[in-house]
């Protein structure tokens, strides 16, 4: 990916506000795309914790959902066995112990790709910063 520099004392403050709302709605859009793996994240290790609390628990009754509203009694047969989603809608059996691999994974993955993000939101950032400096600047030179 090649980046072009731009000099932005060379751009008419026009252009600068453009460029500015541009920027902005980038920081946005990467900060809202930063929420949402941390929220995938949250319900990987919560995916994790209910795999150790089921292995763990001597209790084998549970909650079935039918909806995203609506529960049924039911109970675990075989607590190391679990169906796990493997992403596009494809669920594989694996043990307790392969799940949780599958989901540290993919929580290993998230984290890098949320650390990618920060780093691009703190660019941008940097950028919109560099970009008031120099609007300020333009606009004292003409008032």
């Amino acid at each position: 990916m090649s980046q072009r520099k731009i000099d932005l004392t060379q751009l008419q403050p026009e252009q600068l506000v453009e460029f500015q709302k541009s920027t902005q709605q980038e920081i946005d859009h990467f900060t809202q795309s930063l929420h949402a793996l941390q929220t995938a994240n949250t319900k990987l290790k919560q995916c994790i914790k209910s795999v150790d609390r089921m292995s763990s628990g001597n209790n084998s009754e549970l909650l079935v959902p039918l909806t995203s509203s609506l529960y049924v009694p039911g109970r675990a047969i075989d607590k190391d066995e679990y169906l796990v989603d493997i992403g596009t809608g494809y669920f594989v059996g694996k043990s307790a112990k392969d799940a949780k691999v599958v989901y540290e994974n993919k929580i290993k993955k998230l984290t890098e790709d949320s650390a990618k993000l920060k780093d691009i939101i703190v660019q941008k950032n940097d950028i919109m910063n560099s970009i008031n400096m120099v609007l300020r600047s333009k606009v004292a030179e003409q008032g």
